[in-house]
C-alpha cells in the first residue's frame, strides 16, 4: 500500500472547528492497534510519514492535525493545554473503533499525549495500551518556565536547540520564516501555559525516548516521567539532540514496535 494520509471526522461537532482532526497516514484497517504519533512543537503529521514503511502489518499508523499547521494553516493555533488535550483525547478514545491504541508523543506533543490520558482517566474513556513520550521534561517538575524563556530570548542559538539546523533558504525570507516559527511559538507558549495538577499516577504502560546530546531534556528530566505512572520504564536514548527522531528514526520505531508487541502479548518481528 503506497504512502498517503487521509483526515477523518471526529465525535466533535462540525461546528467546533478548533479541534484536532485525526490524520491515517496509511489506511490498515486489518491493523490489530492504532498508534497515534502527536507531532512535535510547530510541526504537522507529515513528520511520521517516514514511519509507515517501517511498521509491520498490525499497526496502522494514525497522526493528527492541528489548527495553524500544513493544511490548516490558515487557522489561528491553540494554546490552551486543558483545552487541546481534551479535544486530542477525543480522538484518540474512536467508540467507532474498538481496535486497542496507544499513543507516541515528541517535545510538546508528549504534554498533550499524557495531558490526553489524564483526561480519559477522568472521563471513564478507554486508555492506551501505550504511552510513549519523548525529547520533553515531566511535567511535573516546572522545567518548562525554567527552561523555555533562556531559549526564546537566545535569538537563532536558542530556535536551533529546540528544531535543529535551520535551512538557509528560510532564514533568507522573511515570510517563509515566520511562516514557519508561528506554529512552533504557540507550541512553546502552550508549554509556558501549562501549570500541573496532581493525580494519582497512571497505570498504564510507559516507553520514555530520548536524544543522548538534547541540550533541552536530559536524561533526570526524562526519567522524572516515572513518578507520574505505576510501573517505572527504562529511558531510552539515540544519538543526537533534541530532534534526534530525524535521524534515528529507524531505531526508534524499531524498539517502539517491541514494546507495542509486548503490551499487547503479540509476537513481534522487528521490521
Amino acid at each position: 500500500m503506497g504512502v498517503g494520509f487521509t483526515q477523518e471526522s471526529t465525535s466533535v461537532p462540525a461546528a467546533a472547528t478548533a479541534v484536532p482532526e485525526r490524520v491515517v497516514l496509511a489506511a490498515r484497517p486489518q491493523a490489530a492497534l492504532r498508534l497515534y504519533a502527536v507531532p512535535p512543537a510547530g510541526a504537522g503529521p507529515d513528520c511520521y510519514l517516514r514511519w509507515v514503511p517501517l511498521l509491520p502489518p498490525w499497526i496502522e499508523l494514525c497522526s493528527v492535525a492541528l489548527p495553524g499547521r500544513g493544511t490548516r494553516a490558515g487557522e489561528p493555533s491553540l494554546t490552551d493545554p486543558a483545552y487541546l488535550s481534551a479535544r486530542l483525547a477525543a480522538v484518540l478514545d474512536d467508540w467507532t473503533d474498538p481496535r486497542p491504541f496507544a499513543v507516541f508523543g515528541h517535545s510538546a506533543g508528549a504534554l498533550l499525549a499524557y495531558e490526553a490520558t489524564r483526561h480519559l482517566r477522568r472521563t471513564h474513556g478507554r486508555p492506551p495500551a501505550l504511552l510513549a513520550v519523548s525529547s520533553l521534561s515531566a511535567p511535573h517538575i516546572d522545567a518548562y518556565t525554567a527552561d523555555l524563556p533562556p531559549r526564546l530570548t537566545a535569538g537563532l542559538a536558542g530556535l536551533r536547540e529546540l528544531v535543529g539546523p535551520i535551512p538557509e533558504q528560510l532564514l533568507a525570507d522573511a515570510r517563509l520564516m515566520a511562516a514557519a516559527c508561528t506554529p512552533l511559538l504557540a507550541d512553546l507558549l502552550l508549554l509556558l501555559h501549562y501549570r500541573h495538577h496532581p493525580e494519582p499516577p497512571l497505570p498504564v504502560p510507559l516507553a520514555l525516548y530520548g536524544g543522548e546530546h538534547d541540550p533541552v531534556t536530559g536524561l533526570r528530566q526524562l526519567q522524572a516521567w516515572n513518578d507520574l505512572v505505576t510501573t517505572p520504564a527504562s529511558a531510552q536514548l539515540f544519538p543526537g539532540g533534541h530532534s534526534y527522531l530525524h535521524k534515528a528514526t529507524k531505531e526508534l520505531v524499531g524498539h517502539l514496535t517491541d514494546v507495542l508487541g509486548t503490551v499487547i502479548n503479540r509476537p513481534v518481528a522487528t521490521p
